[in-house]
C-alpha cells in the first residue's frame, strides 16, 4: 500500500510541475505568450494574421491601411513579398500585455516547431515608417534559409530594414552632420552582433543605425534590386556573407 501511495504522490507532483511548467511558458515566456495570442479572448483577430487587443482604442482601419501601404513599400523594393504566410501582426495599445509581448516595435522570429514572425507594435510606434521596417525585417527572414540568417550581421538587417524607414533621424543629411562628412563612423566590424549593435543608450543606438543605414543606402546604389536578390541566393547557397556581400 505504501509503495502505490508513494507512485500516487509522484504522478500528482509530477502532474502538477508539468502544468505549472505549462502556465509559466504561456503565460510569463515571450515565445509562449506569442505564439498563443491568436487563442486568447485579451487579442481579436482584425484581418488575416493580424491582431489587436480587445477593449483598446486602437484604429482598426487605420491599422489595416498602413499595413498595406508598408506592404506597397517592401513590395517594390524587394519586386514581391514572401513573408505573409509565416508572420503574424500584434498591434495593442494595453502595456501590461504589450510587457507580455516582449516587444513595443520589433519583429520576433522563431524556428521551432516552424518558422514564425511576429511583428509587435504598440500604440506609441504606430507608424508606417516603423511599420515598413518591420515588414522588411520579415521579408529578409521569409527569404533565407536559417542557416543563412544567422550568418549576416546585424548591420546588414537593420541597414537594409531602414532602405523602407523613411523617418529624417536617419537620413543621408543627418549622415554627414552627425558624421563630419564620414570622419566620424562606426566600423561595420564594431557592429556585427546583437550585443555591439544594441549596446549603450539610445543615441549611440540611433548613431549605430544611421552608420548602418548609410552603408546599405551605398550598396544599393551600386547594385539595386537584382543585386539583392542575388547577394540572398549566395547566402542561401551556402556562400560567406562578406565574400558575398564584397562581390
Amino acid at each position: 500500500m505504501k509503495t502505490k501511495r508513494k507512485k500516487f504522490i509522484l504522478i500528482i507532483t509530477a502532474i502538477l510541475m508539468l502544468a505549472a511548467a505549462a502556465v509559466y511558458f504561456f503565460q510569463f515566456n515571450q515565445y509562449g505568450y506569442l505564439m498563443t495570442v491568436p487563442y486568447r479572448s485579451a487579442f481579436t483577430e482584425i484581418a488575416d494574421h493580424v491582431y489587436i487587443n480587445k477593449n483598446g482604442k486602437l484604429d482598426q482601419q487605420e491599422i489595416l491601411d498602413l499595413i498595406e501601404q508598408a506592404k506597397g513599400r517592401v513590395r517594390a523594393f524587394f519586386g514581391d513579398l514572401r513573408f505573409q504566410d509565416d508572420t503574424v501582426f500584434i498591434f495593442c495599445d494595453d502595456k501590461n500585455r504589450t510587457k507580455k509581448l516582449g516587444e513595443d516595435h520589433a519583429t520576433v522570429s522563431f524556428s521551432f516547431p516552424s518558422e514564425k514572425h511576429y511583428i509587435c507594435i504598440s500604440d506609441e510606434y504606430l507608424d508606417l515608417d516603423i511599420l515598413a521596417h518591420e515588414i522588411t525585417h520579415a521579408e529578409l527572414r521569409a527569404r533565407l534559409t536559417a542557416k543563412a540568417q544567422h550568418g549576416i550581421p546585424i548591420w546588414f538587417d537593420e541597414g537594409l530594414a531602414l532602405q523602407n524607414d523613411y523617418r529624417e533621424r536617419y537620413s543621408e543629411e543627418q549622415w554627414t552632420a552627425q558624421t563630419d562628412h564620414g570622419k566620424n563612423i562606426v566600423a561595420l566590424e564594431d557592429m556585427d552582433t546583437p550585443s555591439e549593435f544594441y549596446a549603450g543608450e539610445a543615441e549611440d543606438r540611433r548613431f549605430r543605425y544611421l552608420n548602418a543605414k548609410h552603408e546599405l543606402t551605398l550598396w544599393m546604389d551600386a547594385y539595386g534590386q537584382q543585386g539583392l536578390l542575388e547577394l540572398l541566393e549566395k547566402l542561401n547557397d551556402g556562400v560567406d556573407f562578406h565574400t558575398a556581400y564584397l562581390r
